[in-house]
């Protein structure tokens, strides 16, 4: 199909969804719902799809807020994720929660592009399937490692996913790995008049983060360890039989945060030993690097070129200003840097390693617009973010029909894909029986 033809179909389709796809991130941005708490949202997306043909199942036991939505017949099979989950903090007043980092448009351009896939592969007569994972809880870096863990994501030959941002092209990078990581100590308790007596569980913490403060000059120098506690104690003259940290590991990958984790793990275990206290870990999720594709980022690209991103107008420019963005300016054009590591995480990447992963950004703010923010959660609810959420919708449509007709193209990303997996096999590094961390540790 030539590329004129392709985006004249995709245009329609997508514009046959676009008065329901702003109403659904409308819902979804006043919901504002917490991790592994997405239940309205999640309701809202499963009821669009369902509506429009596809078969949807809340099939993740532990997950409830987590779903799958199938259209289509035979192979590709092509994976569509999305997010829904909000942020602390970032609502319209203090305090309140709100989509600090998009995922109100994230979750319904994928849905309005699974839509429009699914639909142009039944007009055109072409075999395929169209996959949506609703996927929860990505801000707490869990809800697709747990996912995975139950099987999700292994049924798909091919995935893509997005984000928005302050730029339009395709994304082969990711983030850094990261390991989340609670530490308990269990000590005895005493009062301070016969703190002799007492096993102090609150010393062994802070013993623990001294030593993890000393590793940090050890390390190289991209690792990130972060570390609040969680409980320390009831009252300044009782020695504290309990007490709990958790940390952040962050790294270039699994090997590089494995490693620094062992060595965590040593500082809490002399601690311990230090103040006679007991002392246990748990690994609350493990996020992968991205496992690149240059040929499925190359294809991404092509689209994101094709379809591009929103133009920002002078009523856009009064609406940021009104919405606190004074002098508001809006990135033009396609980047074509296919991007470097962050420092950030996110779990999509984990799906990286278990089928190949084409991911992307389309500009929905103003320059300047700080994420994970309450800005952001001002500026993404205007007109401007709407169209590019659209737009996003587009290119998803556009790389389904691309894999769709392209048997090269899927032959070369297939075969990157095994290229670069032959010596690893993913393994999600939670315990199948753990249970998923619904509320802060």
């Amino acid at each position: 199909m030539r590329a004129a033809q392709k985006k004249a179909r995709v245009e329609k389709a997508v514009a046959a969804e676009a008065r329901a796809g702003r109403a659904l991130a409308k819902q979804i941005h006043e919901f504002a719902e917490p991790a592994f708490k997405e239940h309205r949202s999640a309701e809202v997306l499963a009821e669009y799809l369902g509506t429009h043909g596809f078969e949807v199942d809340f099939c993740f036991k532990h997950i409830p807020t987590a779903f799958r939505a199938v259209r289509g017949k035979g192979k590709p099979v092509i994976g569509m994720l999305g997010e829904y989950d909000a942020l602390p903090n970032c609502g319209a007043e203090e305090g309140t929660w709100g989509h600090g980092c998009g995922h109100d448009l994230l979750g319904t351009a994928g849905a309005v592009g699974a839509v429009a896939a699914a639909a142009l592969l039944e007009q055109l007569d072409l075999r395929g399937t169209v996959v949506y994972y609703g996927c929860p809880a990505e801000e707490t870096l869990a809800g697709k490692v747990y996912m995975a863990r139950d099987g999700a994501f292994r049924d798909l030959d091919f995935c893509l996913a997005w984000h928005p941002g302050r730029r339009t092209g395709a994304s082969n990078a990711g983030g850094s790995a990261l390991d989340s990581l609670v530490y308990e100590f269990f000590g005895r308790t005493a009062h301070g008049a016969w703190a002799h007596g007492g096993r102090s569980a609150l010393d062994a913490a802070v013993l623990m983060d001294v030593a993890a403060n000393y590793l940090r000059e050890h390390v190289e120098e991209n690792v990130r360890i972060h570390m609040v506690f969680r409980s320390t104690g009831d009252a300044p003259n009782v020695v504290p039989a309990y007490a709990k940290s958790w940390y952040y590991v962050r790294g270039r990958d699994r090997e590089q945060v494995d490693a620094v984790r062992q060595r965590l793990d040593l500082c809490a275990e002399g601690a311990a030993l230090a103040t006679e206290t007991e002392q246990k870990s748990q690994r609350l999720t493990a996020v992968y690097s991205r496992l690149p594709n240059d040929r499925f980022a190359a294809g991404v690209l092509a689209n994101a070129k094709l379809f591009g991103g929103p133009r920002g107008t002078a009523a856009d420019k009064r609406r940021a200003a009104a919405a606190g963005k004074a002098d508001a300016t809006f990135p033009r054009g396609i980047d074509e840097d296919l991007g470097r590591q962050g420092r950030g995480s996110s779990d999509e990447d984990n799906v990286s390693w278990i089928a190949p992963l084409g991911k992307f950004t389309v500009t929905c703010v103003p320059n300047g617009t700080m994420g994970h923010h309450r800005d952001q959660t001002s500026q993404g609810a205007l007109p401007f973010a709407h169209r590019g959420m659209l737009q996003a919708a587009k290119i998803f449509a556009g790389c389904a029909i691309d894999l769709c007709t392209d048997a090269d193209l899927r032959r070369a990303i297939r075969a990157e894909f095994r290229k670069r997996t032959r010596d690893s096999t993913y393994d999600p590094l939670i315990p199948k029986r753990q249970a998923v961390p619904i509320d802060p540790p």
